[in-house]
């Protein structure tokens, strides 16, 4: 839209540059057409592809966390309903007779041992790849770690490269009032050069100390001291720690259990 003369209109713009971690529904933005004029944008509507090889390395990783972001969200905002309508009833003494939103339903049996069963097969299964992780010599550790993550992102970045190498701009074209009779393909060095990321101007540079920021140093340490713990306790429940330090802690069911091998000791000749 346009403040001066009113003008409206509606376009479909191509994002090949980036990522679309920040590109959301009601998100403003300034348009410039090719005779200058600025307008007011507003994102309306969002047809989610891939934008490059390397958002979809990542695209998996902030997939897991978005999807645990949701689940939180949803857990606090039910447990907020109850506790609000508790304390509703209690300052006015009286009993709601419905909450404001429907409470969790409880899990039957089949549900609970089903979903007992998937956490006893991924802790088998993460007790598997840490047990084979810390029996790997101290270099090769790295190699692995590279492994595990080319292992997630591979497919994505497949699928991604697959989609990016189909990409026309004919549909573009078309739905800003062009006539295209043919394909008007898009290859990854063309797409790139349509659009770029914002950059400073030159001499320009960007001041990281924020004067205001808060100080989380003992909520880093904890967090820290909490890894480490957990860490150290997943080493000596899975072996790690028995492998390299042999009995000096006791065995754990799982090593009794899986007849974890230790490295023979030499005797003493003398």
């Amino acid at each position: 839209t346009r403040k001066s003369d009113g003008a409206k209109m509606l376009i479909l713009a191509v994002f090949t540059g980036g990522d679309s971690d920040n590109l959301m529904v009601g998100r403003n933005g300034i348009f410039y057409d090719r005779q200058g004029r600025d307008w007011d944008a507003t994102i309306v509507k969002i047809v989610d592809n891939p934008i490059s090889i390397r958002q979809a390395f990542w695209a998996p990783y902030k997939k897991f966390i978005r999807i645990i972001e949701q689940q939180v969200a949803k857990r606090a905002e039910a447990a907020e309903v109850v506790t609000q309508s508790q304390v509703q009833s209690t300052a006015t003494g009286t009993t709601p007779i419905a909450p404001a939103a429907p409470l969790p339903t409880k899990i039957d049996t089949g549900t609970l041992a089903a979903i007992g069963l998937v956490l006893t097969t991924l802790l088998a299964a993460l007790g598997g790849i840490f047990g084979a992780f810390a029996r790997l010599p101290l270099w090769q550790m790295p190699l692995a770690l590279i492994g595990i993550m080319l292992a997630i992102s591979v497919p994505s970045m497949l699928i991604a490269w697959l989609k990016l190498r189909q990409r026309n701009i004919g549909p573009i074209l078309d739905a800003n009032g062009w006539a295209v009779n043919t394909r008007a393909k898009i290859n990854i060095a063309f797409g790139s050069s349509l659009t770029s990321v914002a950059a400073l101007p030159p001499g320009a540079h960007r001041d990281l100390t924020d004067p205001y920021a808060e100080s989380h140093t003992g909520r880093n340490r904890l967090i820290a001291l909490c890894g480490l713990m957990v860490i150290l306790g997943a080493g000596w429940y899975f072996g790690g720690i028995e492998y390299l330090l042999p009995g000096i802690l006791p065995k754990s069911a799982w090593v009794r259990k899986h007849q974890f091998q230790t490295p023979a000791v030499p005797a003493d000749k003398g």
